[in-house]
C-alpha cells in the first residue's frame, strides 16, 4: 500500500502532506534498492503526488491574482502590497 492510499485521497492532502510524501517518494526512489516494479509504482506515485502539488500551488497563484486585481489601486506601484 502506498503513503498515498495509507493517508485518504490525494485530493483530500494539502501542498505541505503532498510534498512530504513526495519528498518521501524520491528518497525512496534515490536509494535504489527497490525491485523493478516497486520503483514504477513509486515513480507513478510521485508524479501524481507532483501534479496535485503544481495543481494546489495553481490554484494559490489564480486566488493571489484575483485578489490583486480586487485590491484597490495605490499611488505608489513600488510598494510592496504588505
Amino acid at each position: 500500500m502506498s503513503v498515498v492510499e495509507q493517508q485518504g485521497p490525494m485530493d483530500e492532502l494539502t501542498f505541505e502532506q503532498a510534498y512530504e510524501q513526495l519528498e518521501d517518494v524520491l528518497s525512496r526512489l534515490q536509494l535504489g534498492n527497490m525491485s523493478l516494479d516497486d520503483s514504477l509504482a513509486a515513480f507513478e506515485e510521485g508524479m501524481a503526488l507532483a501534479a496535485h502539488c503544481q495543481a494546489l500551488l495553481d490554484a494559490a497563484e489564480l486566488r493571489v491574482e484575483q485578489l490583486e486585481r480586487a485590491a484597490p489601486e495605490s499611488d505608489d506601484d513600488d510598494e510592496p502590497p504588505f
